[in-house]
């Protein structure tokens, strides 16, 4: 073999040997292969990097806030002397009413007839009441500023067919409920504390606003203030719900016209349904303008248009969309 021929071979060794090199390298061990996906697993004091994606913009709506439910339910047979006792106290007597007195309160008087719940049992409803009226003061801002005097009497003496309580608050406030003894006490409660709600609402707005505001937001804010204890009769979680199953059962008429409705509970809570959307919906301000400037008891007499810039009719119809 030539010294050329020797020289080529011994270059094609060199060749061989370096292209061995490098591929040797190139499968090392820990390498991953070009065509193989590769996950690194974290070390037990490494943390991931968040990515932080671009949000989409929320579309503006016009839709209505949605409802908010009221508060969880209380235990309402919890005796009385095992809760806290409320810490506000009105001095002296409210005004003396018929029946014997039964019970002196920090805020209420209560008087008991005949015919009725007995005196103890009025007395433990008494208290119930004062823990009721701690509640609705708190839901709604406003306190008593006199004390209430109560009276419980039977059905027979109520003013009219189907009347359960009555809140005189024109003059010396007071309140009367009309039940007999066989009856529901819990029920009894939670009329008690609508009438109270009638007290707070003199107290907020006055007693001459009180006495010519529209049934629809006399009643229906009434209703709200009493808050859990109203829906605690219909065992509903918000004041939306039950205005959507009742408007579903059909009590999707003329608002107004439900103050002819046989069925008063039904009214008071379509009433109060409608109250619950003006003040999420346009806001407490407006609605207390428009509750202080009542110009009758006439349902749906208030000025609506002068308010919301819109009709009462419309104001109802807007609200009866949400429950649909």
């Amino acid at each position: 073999m030539s010294r050329s021929h020797r020289a080529m071979v011994a270059l094609a060794c060199v060749l061989i040997i370096l292209a061995a090199v490098v591929m040797l390298g190139a499968a090392a061990p820990g390498s991953v292969p070009a065509n193989m996906s590769h996950t690194p697993r974290l070390a037990a004091d490494e943390a991931p990097t968040a990515q932080l994606l671009p949000t989409e913009p929320v579309p503006p709506t016009s839709t209505p806030i949605p409802p908010t439910p009221t508060l969880a339910r209380r235990e309402f047979n919890e005796s009385a002397a095992m809760k806290v006792a409320p810490t506000s106290f009105l001095p002296g007597r409210g005004p003396e009413l018929p029946g014997e007195f039964v019970y002196a309160g920090r805020r209420i008087d209560v008087f008991v007839g005949r015919g009725t719940f007995a005196p103890a049992e009025v007395a433990e409803l008494a208290a119930q009441a004062e823990h009721s009226l701690s509640y609705i003061q708190r839901r709604f801002a406003t306190s008593l500023t006199q004390r209430v005097s109560v009276g419980v009497y039977s059905v027979s003496q109520a003013p009219g067919s189907g009347t359960r309580g009555i809140a005189y608050t024109h003059g010396a406030t007071n309140v009367h409920i009309y039940y007999n003894s066989y009856e529901d006490k819990h029920s009894a409660l939670v009329v008690l504390t609508h009438e109270l709600a009638h007290a707070l609402q003199a107290e907020a707005y006055g007693k001459d606003a009180q006495s010519r505001s529209d049934l629809v937001l006399l009643e229906g804010l009434a209703c709200w203030i009493t808050g859990e204890y109203w829906l605690s009769l219909s065992d509903a979680s918000s004041f939306q719900a039950r205005a959507r199953s009742l408007y579903h059962a059909g009590y999707n008429g003329n608002l107004a016209g439900l103050a002819n409705s046989s069925d008063t509970n039904a009214a008071y809570d379509m009433w109060a349904g409608f109250v619950d959307y003006l003040t999420r919906t346009y806001g407490w301000d407006r609605f207390n303008i428009l509750y202080a400037n009542g110009r009758g008891r006439a349902p749906g007499s208030a000025d609506y248009m002068g308010v919301y810039g819109k009709s009462f009719r419309e104001l109802q119809d807007e609200w009866y969309a949400t429950l649909r």
